[in-house]
């Protein structure tokens, strides 16, 4: 989990999480340290094979989020999976962390939802293994 830049308060950190267990293991350790911050995880799923496959396990894994900002799959060179559908992946996230997720349809959206949305004080977390991490770091000058 590596700091990126401060802002109102808020603290944005970019981490290569883009597994269940990692995912887990990264909110719940921010949760412990910072019981009172609002986590905000914004998560761009990696691979169409990884995602199917363990989807249950992802859609519990944000159990220590508050808001998820569900992005775009980043399908690393795999063919697309028509059994991928974003908006059931949201809802499915939501109901089984309990927790509130907001579907990003492409990238420019994540820098307008956290402008108009961000109070302070708040932990703002990109995971993932695609182009999110590139993402995190443009969102300095946006916000």
């Amino acid at each position: 989990m590596t700091k990126i830049f401060t802002k109102n308060q808020t603290d944005f950190y970019d981490d290569y999480a883009h597994h269940p267990t990692e995912i887990t293991s990264i909110l719940e350790g921010v949760k412990n340290v910072y019981k009172k911050r609002k986590i905000i995880s914004v998560f761009e799923p990696h691979r169409y094979s990884r995602v199917v496959s363990l989807k249950k396990e992802f859609a519990k894994s944000f159990f220590y989020s508050d808001l998820v900002l569900l992005c775009p799959l980043y399908a690393a060179g795999e063919k697309k999976n028509n059994s991928y559908d974003q908006l059931k992946f949201g809802r499915l996230i939501s109901k089984m962390s309990k927790t509130q997720v907001i579907l990003i349809n492409n990238y420019s959206e994540i820098g307008k939802f956290l402008s108009k949305n961000l109070s302070t004080n708040e932990i703002v977390i990109g995971m993932g293994a695609g182009t999110i991490s590139k993402l995190m770091r443009e969102l300095k000058s946006v916000l």
